[in-house]
Protein backbone atom coordinates (compact mmCIF):
# COMPACT_ATOMS: atom_id res chain seq x y z
CA UNK A 1 0.00 0.00 0.00
CA UNK A 2 2.51 1.94 0.90
CA UNK A 3 4.33 1.66 -2.92
CA UNK A 4 0.99 2.13 -4.63
CA UNK A 5 0.22 5.56 -2.33
CA UNK A 6 4.21 6.73 -3.60
CA UNK A 7 3.71 6.14 -6.81
CA UNK A 8 0.57 8.13 -6.39
CA UNK A 9 2.12 11.08 -4.80
CA UNK A 10 5.36 11.30 -7.40
CA UNK A 11 2.43 11.20 -10.36
CA UNK A 12 0.22 13.82 -8.50
CA UNK A 13 3.48 16.36 -7.54
CA UNK A 14 5.01 15.76 -11.25
CA UNK A 15 1.70 17.05 -12.93
CA UNK A 16 2.23 19.80 -10.41
CA UNK A 17 5.63 20.11 -11.31
CA UNK A 18 4.60 20.36 -15.37
CA UNK A 19 1.46 23.29 -14.57
CA UNK A 20 4.51 25.01 -12.55
CA UNK A 21 6.41 25.19 -15.78
CA UNK A 22 3.97 25.51 -18.10
CA UNK A 23 2.41 28.41 -15.82
CA UNK A 24 5.82 30.13 -16.12
CA UNK A 25 6.52 29.96 -19.60
CA UNK A 26 2.85 30.93 -20.32
CA UNK A 27 2.93 34.05 -17.87
CA UNK A 28 6.96 34.65 -20.19
CA UNK A 29 5.22 34.37 -23.23
CA UNK A 30 2.72 36.96 -22.49
CA UNK A 31 5.55 39.18 -20.64
CA UNK A 32 4.54 39.41 -17.00
CA UNK A 33 7.80 38.92 -15.78
CA UNK A 34 7.04 36.10 -13.98
CA UNK A 35 9.40 34.20 -11.22
CA UNK A 36 9.49 30.39 -10.26
CA UNK A 37 9.04 30.68 -6.70
CA UNK A 38 5.48 32.96 -7.78
CA UNK A 39 4.06 30.20 -10.09
CA UNK A 40 5.26 27.52 -7.01
CA UNK A 41 3.85 29.32 -4.43
CA UNK A 42 0.26 29.82 -6.55
CA UNK A 43 0.93 25.89 -7.29
CA UNK A 44 1.55 24.43 -3.36
CA UNK A 45 -1.75 24.80 -2.36
CA UNK A 46 -3.28 22.97 -5.28
CA UNK A 47 -1.13 19.95 -5.26
CA UNK A 48 -1.35 19.49 -1.65
CA UNK A 49 -5.44 19.82 -1.61
CA UNK A 50 -5.05 17.07 -4.72
CA UNK A 51 -3.05 14.53 -2.91
CA UNK A 52 -5.66 14.47 0.32
CA UNK A 53 -4.87 12.76 3.17
CA UNK A 54 -1.77 13.86 5.43
CA UNK A 55 -0.94 16.78 2.84
CA UNK A 56 -3.42 19.31 3.46
CA UNK A 57 -2.77 18.62 7.17
CA UNK A 58 0.45 18.93 7.47
CA UNK A 59 -0.08 21.94 5.49
CA UNK A 60 -2.22 23.87 7.35
CA UNK A 61 0.09 23.62 10.35
CA UNK A 62 2.94 24.97 8.57
CA UNK A 63 1.04 27.65 7.29
CA UNK A 64 1.30 29.17 10.76
CA UNK A 65 5.05 28.67 10.69
CA UNK A 66 5.76 32.03 9.73
CA UNK A 67 9.15 32.08 11.13
CA UNK A 68 10.28 29.05 9.41
CA UNK A 69 9.01 29.84 5.92
CA UNK A 70 8.49 32.71 3.51
CA UNK A 71 5.27 34.39 4.18
CA UNK A 72 3.47 33.93 1.20
CA UNK A 73 4.08 30.35 1.34
CA UNK A 74 2.08 30.61 4.60
CA UNK A 75 -0.21 32.86 3.32
CA UNK A 76 -0.76 30.17 0.45
CA UNK A 77 -1.26 27.07 3.19
CA UNK A 78 -3.46 28.94 4.75
CA UNK A 79 -5.71 28.67 2.39
CA UNK A 80 -5.86 24.99 2.42
CA UNK A 81 -8.91 22.82 3.85
CA UNK A 82 -10.43 19.36 4.78
CA UNK A 83 -11.96 17.90 1.63
CA UNK A 84 -13.22 14.96 3.65
CA UNK A 85 -17.21 13.38 2.99
CA UNK A 86 -18.59 12.07 6.48
CA UNK A 87 -18.57 8.18 7.81
CA UNK A 88 -21.80 6.71 6.36
CA UNK A 89 -24.29 5.45 9.01
CA UNK A 90 -23.11 1.88 8.23
CA UNK A 91 -19.62 2.57 8.75
CA UNK A 92 -20.66 4.49 11.79
CA UNK A 93 -22.71 1.28 12.93
CA UNK A 94 -19.83 -1.12 12.37
CA UNK A 95 -17.14 0.91 14.37
CA UNK A 96 -19.25 1.06 17.77
CA UNK A 97 -20.33 -2.45 17.04
CA UNK A 98 -16.82 -3.46 17.37
CA UNK A 99 -15.60 -1.65 20.14
CA UNK A 100 -19.23 -3.01 21.80
CA UNK A 101 -20.09 0.77 22.55
CA UNK A 102 -23.49 0.09 21.15
CA UNK A 103 -24.65 -1.72 24.05
CA UNK A 104 -24.18 1.39 26.38
CA UNK A 105 -25.51 4.42 24.29
CA UNK A 106 -28.95 5.11 22.45
CA UNK A 107 -30.66 7.58 20.06
CA UNK A 108 -27.57 7.75 18.03
CA UNK A 109 -27.59 10.97 15.24
CA UNK A 110 -26.18 9.58 12.79
CA UNK A 111 -25.81 12.74 10.86
CA UNK A 112 -22.40 13.64 12.16
CA UNK A 113 -22.40 17.53 14.30
CA UNK A 114 -18.53 17.97 13.06
CA UNK A 115 -16.26 15.75 10.28
CA UNK A 116 -12.95 16.29 9.49
CA UNK A 117 -9.78 14.25 8.47
CA UNK A 118 -9.41 12.77 11.77
CA UNK A 119 -12.66 12.28 13.70
CA UNK A 120 -16.13 13.12 13.22
CA UNK A 121 -18.46 13.82 16.23
CA UNK A 122 -21.89 12.64 16.93
CA UNK A 123 -23.96 13.10 19.54
CA UNK A 124 -26.21 10.20 21.66
CA UNK A 125 -27.79 8.90 25.32
CA UNK A 126 -26.22 6.99 27.61
CA UNK A 127 -28.09 4.04 28.49
CA UNK A 128 -27.20 4.01 32.11
CA UNK A 129 -28.41 7.31 33.71
CA UNK A 130 -30.28 9.19 30.46
CA UNK A 131 -27.00 11.88 30.02
CA UNK A 132 -26.46 13.03 26.14
CA UNK A 133 -22.99 12.46 25.31
CA UNK A 134 -20.79 13.56 22.15
CA UNK A 135 -18.94 10.79 20.72
CA UNK A 136 -15.71 11.61 18.82
CA UNK A 137 -15.05 8.19 16.22
CA UNK A 138 -11.83 7.85 14.41
CA UNK A 139 -12.09 7.13 10.97
CA UNK A 140 -11.04 3.76 9.81
CA UNK A 141 -7.38 3.20 9.56
CA UNK A 142 -6.81 7.25 9.39
CA UNK A 143 -3.72 6.72 11.80
CA UNK A 144 -1.83 4.41 9.33
CA UNK A 145 -2.91 6.56 6.05
CA UNK A 146 -1.67 9.55 8.20
CA UNK A 147 1.63 7.67 9.34
CA UNK A 148 2.18 6.71 5.28
CA UNK A 149 1.85 10.06 4.01
CA UNK A 150 3.97 11.34 6.41
CA UNK A 151 6.97 9.14 6.23
CA UNK A 152 6.48 10.60 2.28
CA UNK A 153 6.22 13.88 3.06
CA UNK A 154 9.92 13.56 4.68
CA UNK A 155 11.22 11.10 2.27
CA UNK A 156 10.20 14.48 -0.41
CA UNK A 157 11.15 16.71 2.39
CA UNK A 158 14.93 15.34 2.12
CA UNK A 159 15.49 16.55 -1.29
CA UNK A 160 13.56 20.01 -1.09
CA UNK A 161 16.02 21.17 1.73
CA UNK A 162 18.60 20.49 -0.71
CA UNK A 163 17.30 22.90 -2.92
CA UNK A 164 19.59 25.97 -2.98
CA UNK A 165 16.38 28.13 -2.09
CA UNK A 166 15.63 26.06 0.87
CA UNK A 167 19.28 25.46 2.56
CA UNK A 168 18.76 28.34 4.42
CA UNK A 169 15.38 26.69 6.33
CA UNK A 170 15.14 23.83 8.71
CA UNK A 171 12.69 22.25 6.40
CA UNK A 172 13.51 18.55 7.42
CA UNK A 173 12.66 20.18 11.00
CA UNK A 174 9.44 21.67 10.31
CA UNK A 175 8.23 19.05 8.20
CA UNK A 176 8.98 16.59 11.46
CA UNK A 177 7.44 18.49 13.66
CA UNK A 178 4.20 19.11 11.48
CA UNK A 179 4.00 15.35 11.13
CA UNK A 180 4.37 14.59 15.19
CA UNK A 181 1.74 17.20 15.68
CA UNK A 182 -0.58 15.64 13.23
CA UNK A 183 -0.06 11.74 14.23
CA UNK A 184 -0.14 12.70 17.58
CA UNK A 185 -3.86 13.50 17.13
CA UNK A 186 -4.39 10.37 16.35
CA UNK A 187 -3.92 9.31 19.99
CA UNK A 188 -6.92 9.45 21.47
CA UNK A 189 -5.41 8.28 25.01
CA UNK A 190 -3.39 11.08 25.01
CA UNK A 191 -6.37 13.21 24.14
CA UNK A 192 -8.46 12.35 26.72
CA UNK A 193 -5.72 12.42 29.16
CA UNK A 194 -5.30 15.56 27.81
CA UNK A 195 -8.86 16.64 28.21
CA UNK A 196 -9.02 15.35 32.16
CA UNK A 197 -6.45 18.06 32.96
CA UNK A 198 -7.27 20.15 31.24
CA UNK A 199 -11.19 20.04 32.82
CA UNK A 200 -9.44 20.07 35.61
CA UNK A 201 -7.96 23.67 35.32
CA UNK A 202 -11.00 24.97 34.89
CA UNK A 203 -13.11 22.63 37.13
CA UNK A 204 -13.70 25.92 39.50
CA UNK A 205 -14.33 28.36 36.89
CA UNK A 206 -17.74 30.10 36.93
CA UNK A 207 -16.64 31.40 32.87
CA UNK A 208 -14.78 28.42 31.21
CA UNK A 209 -16.52 24.98 30.43
CA UNK A 210 -14.65 22.68 29.13
CA UNK A 211 -16.47 19.15 28.32
CA UNK A 212 -16.77 16.42 31.16
CA UNK A 213 -14.60 13.41 29.69
CA UNK A 214 -17.05 9.96 29.84
CA UNK A 215 -13.65 7.62 30.82
CA UNK A 216 -15.85 4.73 31.29
CA UNK A 217 -16.79 4.57 27.74
CA UNK A 218 -14.02 5.44 25.61
CA UNK A 219 -11.95 3.33 23.92
CA UNK A 220 -8.90 4.07 21.94
CA UNK A 221 -11.03 4.82 18.56
CA UNK A 222 -13.76 6.78 20.42
CA UNK A 223 -13.89 9.12 23.06
CA UNK A 224 -17.18 9.76 24.82
CA UNK A 225 -17.50 13.37 26.34
CA UNK A 226 -20.07 15.84 27.92
CA UNK A 227 -22.65 17.20 24.97
CA UNK A 228 -23.11 21.04 25.43
CA UNK A 229 -26.15 21.95 23.45
CA UNK A 230 -26.79 25.27 21.63
CA UNK A 231 -23.14 26.34 21.35
CA UNK A 232 -22.66 29.15 19.03
CA UNK A 233 -19.64 30.77 17.30
CA UNK A 234 -18.41 34.11 19.01
CA UNK A 235 -18.59 35.83 15.20
CA UNK A 236 -22.16 34.82 15.51
CA UNK A 237 -24.14 38.20 14.44
CA UNK A 238 -27.39 36.91 16.93
CA UNK A 239 -24.66 37.00 20.33
CA UNK A 240 -25.69 40.34 22.07
CA UNK A 241 -22.08 42.84 21.85
CA UNK A 242 -22.09 42.42 25.59
CA UNK A 243 -22.27 38.66 26.23
CA UNK A 244 -19.40 38.27 23.11
CA UNK A 245 -17.16 40.78 24.83
CA UNK A 246 -16.92 38.81 27.96
CA UNK A 247 -16.63 35.36 26.75
CA UNK A 248 -13.71 36.82 24.53
CA UNK A 249 -11.99 38.34 27.54
CA UNK A 250 -12.42 35.39 29.58
CA UNK A 251 -11.11 33.66 26.73
CA UNK A 252 -8.05 35.72 26.90
CA UNK A 253 -7.61 35.40 30.35
CA UNK A 254 -7.74 31.35 29.97
CA UNK A 255 -5.31 31.53 27.33
CA UNK A 256 -3.23 33.53 30.14
CA UNK A 257 -3.90 31.04 32.91
CA UNK A 258 -2.74 27.88 31.13
CA UNK A 259 0.42 29.69 29.48
CA UNK A 260 1.61 31.96 32.70
CA UNK A 261 0.69 29.32 35.54
CA UNK A 262 0.05 26.09 33.86
CA UNK A 263 2.12 25.84 31.52
CA UNK A 264 -0.29 23.52 29.55
CA UNK A 265 -1.53 25.32 26.40
CA UNK A 266 -4.06 24.47 23.98
CA UNK A 267 -2.91 25.68 20.69
CA UNK A 268 -5.66 25.71 18.63
CA UNK A 269 -7.98 28.00 19.78
CA UNK A 270 -9.61 28.63 16.69
CA UNK A 271 -13.66 29.33 16.00
CA UNK A 272 -14.55 25.77 16.33
CA UNK A 273 -12.89 24.80 18.80
CA UNK A 274 -13.86 28.57 21.10
CA UNK A 275 -17.79 28.61 21.06
CA UNK A 276 -20.73 30.24 24.00
CA UNK A 277 -23.30 28.21 25.71
CA UNK A 278 -26.43 29.15 25.61
CA UNK A 279 -25.81 30.47 29.06
CA UNK A 280 -22.96 32.96 28.40
CA UNK A 281 -19.91 30.93 29.29
CA UNK A 282 -17.00 29.81 27.18
CA UNK A 283 -16.51 26.56 26.04
CA UNK A 284 -13.25 25.14 25.02
CA UNK A 285 -13.51 21.76 22.83
CA UNK A 286 -10.75 19.03 21.64
CA UNK A 287 -7.56 18.61 23.42
CA UNK A 288 -5.78 17.07 20.46
CA UNK A 289 -3.26 19.83 20.18
CA UNK A 290 -1.32 20.61 23.42
CA UNK A 291 1.60 21.35 24.46
CA UNK A 292 3.61 21.45 27.61
CA UNK A 293 5.87 24.19 29.07
CA UNK A 294 8.73 23.38 31.31
CA UNK A 295 9.09 25.14 33.52
CA UNK A 296 12.11 27.24 32.43
CA UNK A 297 10.32 27.83 29.48
CA UNK A 298 7.39 29.35 31.23
CA UNK A 299 9.56 31.61 32.83
CA UNK A 300 10.93 32.80 29.98
CA UNK A 301 8.23 33.67 28.19
CA UNK A 302 6.67 35.75 30.94
CA UNK A 303 9.78 37.38 31.16
CA UNK A 304 9.89 38.29 27.41
CA UNK A 305 6.05 39.49 27.93
CA UNK A 306 7.33 41.88 30.46
CA UNK A 307 10.12 43.43 28.48
CA UNK A 308 7.51 44.07 25.54
CA UNK A 309 5.17 45.84 28.25
CA UNK A 310 8.61 47.92 29.75
CA UNK A 311 10.28 48.45 26.18
CA UNK A 312 13.19 46.38 27.30
CA UNK A 313 14.44 45.11 24.04
CA UNK A 314 17.89 44.13 24.82
CA UNK A 315 16.65 41.68 27.46
CA UNK A 316 13.70 40.96 25.02
CA UNK A 317 16.86 40.15 22.08
CA UNK A 318 18.48 37.52 24.60
CA UNK A 319 15.66 35.92 25.95
CA UNK A 320 14.96 35.37 22.34
CA UNK A 321 18.69 34.04 21.91
CA UNK A 322 18.73 31.95 24.89
CA UNK A 323 15.51 30.59 24.31
CA UNK A 324 16.69 29.53 20.51
CA UNK A 325 17.14 26.20 19.31
CA UNK A 326 19.07 27.29 16.56
CA UNK A 327 21.83 30.18 16.55
CA UNK A 328 23.90 30.37 13.33
CA UNK A 329 28.12 30.33 14.06
CA UNK A 330 27.93 33.60 12.49
CA UNK A 331 25.45 35.32 14.10
CA UNK A 332 25.88 39.26 14.32
CA UNK A 333 24.56 39.30 17.88
CA UNK A 334 24.80 43.34 17.83
CA UNK A 335 23.00 43.21 14.58
CA UNK A 336 19.94 41.00 15.86
CA UNK A 337 19.85 43.03 19.24
CA UNK A 338 19.27 46.40 17.47
CA UNK A 339 16.90 44.77 14.87
CA UNK A 340 14.87 43.28 17.98
CA UNK A 341 15.26 46.06 20.11
CA UNK A 342 13.89 49.03 17.51
CA UNK A 343 10.71 46.65 17.11
CA UNK A 344 10.49 46.78 20.85
CA UNK A 345 10.26 50.55 20.40
CA UNK A 346 7.84 50.15 18.02
CA UNK A 347 5.25 48.73 19.47
CA UNK A 348 6.00 50.12 22.90
CA UNK A 349 4.88 53.64 21.34
CA UNK A 350 1.48 51.65 20.66
CA UNK A 351 -1.41 52.48 22.88
CA UNK A 352 -2.27 49.01 24.64
CA UNK A 353 -5.24 48.92 22.70
CA UNK A 354 -3.71 49.07 19.47
CA UNK A 355 -0.86 46.07 19.66
CA UNK A 356 -1.87 44.06 17.44
CA UNK A 357 0.12 40.03 18.39
CA UNK A 358 -0.07 38.93 14.94
CA UNK A 359 1.64 42.22 13.33
CA UNK A 360 4.57 42.31 16.29
CA UNK A 361 4.72 38.04 15.86
CA UNK A 362 4.88 38.59 11.70
CA UNK A 363 7.82 41.21 12.13
CA UNK A 364 9.72 39.09 15.55
CA UNK A 365 9.94 36.37 12.98
CA UNK A 366 11.06 38.24 10.47
CA UNK A 367 14.20 39.43 12.18
CA UNK A 368 14.38 35.88 13.40
CA UNK A 369 14.45 34.63 9.46
CA UNK A 370 16.82 37.45 8.54
CA UNK A 371 19.53 36.45 11.06
CA UNK A 372 18.89 32.67 10.90
CA UNK A 373 17.68 31.75 14.26
CA UNK A 374 14.98 29.42 15.16
CA UNK A 375 13.11 29.11 18.12
CA UNK A 376 12.07 26.01 20.07
CA UNK A 377 8.89 24.23 19.49
CA UNK A 378 7.32 25.25 22.56
CA UNK A 379 8.51 28.61 22.75
CA UNK A 380 6.95 28.76 19.01
CA UNK A 381 3.77 27.41 19.78
CA UNK A 382 3.34 29.39 22.60
CA UNK A 383 3.46 32.64 20.18
CA UNK A 384 1.19 30.89 17.98
CA UNK A 385 -1.91 29.84 20.46
CA UNK A 386 -1.82 33.85 21.33
CA UNK A 387 -2.08 34.64 17.32
CA UNK A 388 -4.66 31.69 16.74
CA UNK A 389 -6.74 33.65 19.75
CA UNK A 390 -6.29 37.00 18.72
CA UNK A 391 -7.52 35.95 14.79
CA UNK A 392 -10.78 34.98 16.96
CA UNK A 393 -11.15 37.98 19.10
CA UNK A 394 -10.49 40.72 16.91
CA UNK A 395 -12.18 39.73 14.15
CA UNK A 396 -14.99 41.12 16.30
CA UNK A 397 -13.62 43.10 18.68
CA UNK A 398 -10.29 45.03 17.43
CA UNK A 399 -10.10 46.76 20.45
CA UNK A 400 -9.55 44.10 22.85
CA UNK A 401 -6.33 44.79 25.31
CA UNK A 402 -4.45 41.69 25.35
CA UNK A 403 -1.83 43.68 26.94
CA UNK A 404 -3.63 44.70 29.73
CA UNK A 405 -5.28 41.35 30.34
CA UNK A 406 -1.74 40.00 30.57
CA UNK A 407 -0.17 41.93 33.45
CA UNK A 408 -1.27 40.19 36.43
CA UNK A 409 -1.00 36.83 35.04
CA UNK A 410 2.92 37.70 34.16
CA UNK A 411 3.40 38.89 37.47
CA UNK A 412 2.27 36.05 39.27
CA UNK A 413 4.28 33.92 36.92
CA UNK A 414 7.75 35.71 37.72
CA UNK A 415 6.36 35.78 41.38
CA UNK A 416 6.52 31.94 41.81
Amino acid sequence: MLIIRFLNVFLIIGFGVIRYVTAFCFQALCGRQPTLHGCFVNELPIICERLGGAFPKVGQILATRTDLLPLDVCEALSLLQDQVKALSPITTKRILGKDKLCQNIKDIDFAPIASATIAQVHNCIRIDDGREVALKIMRPGVQRKLESDCQIIQFFGRFIARLPAMQSIPVKDALKEASDILIGQTDFAREASNLKRLYSIFANSNDVVVPLLHEDLCTPEILVMEFIPGLRKLSDPALSEQVARKALTVGVRALYTMIFKEGFIHCDMHPGNVLVAPDGRLVILDAGFMVQLDDSTRRSFAKFFLSIAFRNGSTAARIVRETAQYLPPSLDVKAFDDDITNLIKQVGGLQARDFQVVGFVGELFAIQHKHGIYGTNQFTLTILSLLVFEGVAKQRFPDLNFQQESVPFVMAALAR
